[in-house]
């Protein structure tokens, strides 16, 4: 019904003789490994049967044409060249633009083709299960199309998922490329764990005895304005950190050790267990703040170069930048991602949610991306039965994820409804809970 209702919005709006294609793209919940993909650090989500789809078709001119059967999202045109102006941020076209933009660069493509777009969802916007990267992806699906470009033939996955990550830095968000990679390589009915630096992905079967259940907090956050700043505070933070334990790294080791990311203390050259990387960074921040003054004194150069490098206008705390706390969850949700995978090899779905718990601790107080709305629904999740809970996604709003036994799952549904919607959110809407069932990869219908 929905792909019926795509093609005919496309058929109204646009007309014409020929047919339109459509492409799929899913959004993705992350089961665990929160923050880390900018890092070089591994995470374990799973894509999602709802999606993003879109109907497109080739124009004989540079315009791009955009259409949502949404009737919220404006009708937006922009015409395809070298170098795409961006539109205002938070403006939807961006996305479009940014995965264009990507595959023209890629592709060197001096033929600038158009097309016409229409877009449908039935994927939450601004819930953390990544419909921006799940637009990003459908849009570069529909354009590589009208480049003649051969998803898995001229391009792999692993390849468009790379270009992608780094073609949405044009909407300013700096993610890692977890999204990107998920959404296109994922395994109906699996988890991927996912490395950076080179990308690699692994599948691992999710458990047979549980459901992944997904919960919106109703507390919506887009990643422009002042959530994108932030949004942005996490990569620009361990950017800074990693500076400092290169540092340390450069009087252990000498100054040839480069630190490009803080995955390199395990996958570089030093290629360190936990334990020493976890030294390294103890001696590197000893302390749990850092001023922007400390940081140019230990740096070596002026506080306007240590904004202009690694902070930009990111606002400094009363006490300095918590960046011991910063490490310890990315040294501690490294470890956890790991053994994650394992437990999810070895079927040992009580460990797993055990994993999700710690997750979310890491992430509330060491992190500090969640939200007085996140910690009561995971509560309410975690009494209502669920072996595993904890946010999804950026953070400071959006959904959580949560490992329930299947023979519970009516009755956990029913109990959050009341505690969290009813109660706390004081909610008589349809509460926003649905099983996600872990779905295939992008592609073409």
């Amino acid at each position: 019904m929905v792909v019926q209702e795509l093609e005919k919005r496309f058929w109204e709006s646009y007309g014409g003789a020929s047919e339109p294609e459509i492409c799929r793209s899913p959004g993705r919940v992350n089961l665990i490994g929160e923050h880390t993909d900018y890092n070089g650090l591994p995470v374990l989500p799973m894509a999602i049967m709802q999606e993003i789809l879109i109907a497109f078709r080739p124009r004989e001119d540079q315009r791009v044409d955009l259409r949502n059967v949404d009737p919220s999202f404006p009708e937006l045109r922009f015409e395809n060249g070298p170098d795409i102006p961006a539109s205002p941020a938070g403006e939807w076209d961006n996305y479009c633009k940014a995965a264009i933009q990507g595959l023209n660069k890629h592709f060197q493509v001096r033929t600038f083709r158009g097309m016409d777009v229409m877009v449908t969802s039935t994927l939450p916007i601004a819930a953390g299960l990544s419909s921006s990267s799940s637009l990003v992806v459908a849009c570069a699906l529909a354009y590589a199309r009208v480049l003649g470009v051969r998803l898995e033939d001229d391009i792999s996955r692993l390849e468009l998922a790379e270009i992608l990550a780094e073609a949405e830095h044009y909407v300013g968000t700096r993610g890692g490329g977890m999204d990107q990679a998920v959404i296109l390589n994922c395994l109906q009915n699996h988890a991927c764990k996912i490395n950076f630096f080179p990308l690699r992905v692994e599948v691992a079967p999710l458990p047979a005895d549980c459901a992944v259940v997904v919960c919106d907090s109703m507390v919506k956050v887009k990643k422009s304005g002042a959530a994108l700043a932030k949004y942005n505070a996490g990569p620009r933070s361990c950017a800074l950190a990693c500076a400092l334990v290169e540092q340390q790294l450069h009087r252990e080791f000498g100054d040839g050790i480069e630190l490009n990311r803080l995955g390199d203390l395990w996958f570089g050259p030093l290629c360190l267990t936990h334990a020493e990387a976890a030294e390294i960074c103890e001696h590197a921040i000893p302390e749990p703040h850092v001023t922007v003054a400390d940081a140019a004194a230990r740096l070596k150069c002026t506080p306007e170069q240590v904004r202009t490098r690694w902070l930009g206008d990111l606002p400094e705390p009363e006490r300095g930048f918590p960046l011991q706390a910063k490490l310890r969850h990315q040294l501690t949700e490294y470890r956890r991602v790991e053994t994650a995978r394992d437990a999810l090899l070895a079927g040992d779905s009580e460990l797993f949610g055990q994993l999700m718990n710690a997750s979310h601790e890491s992430c509330a107080k060491d992190f500090e991306i969640s939200s007085p709305e996140l910690d009561a629904l995971v509560s309410a999740a975690r009494d209502a039965g669920a072996l595993g809970a904890r946010l999804t996604g950026a953070g400071f709003g959006g959904a959580t994820v949560n490992l329930v036994p299947k023979d519970i799952c009516g009755d956990f549904i029913k109990q959050v409804e009341e505690t969290y919607y009813c109660g706390y959110r004081n909610f008589d809407g349809p509460a926003p809970i649905f099983v996600a069932h872990a779905s295939q990869g992008a592609g073409y219908l």
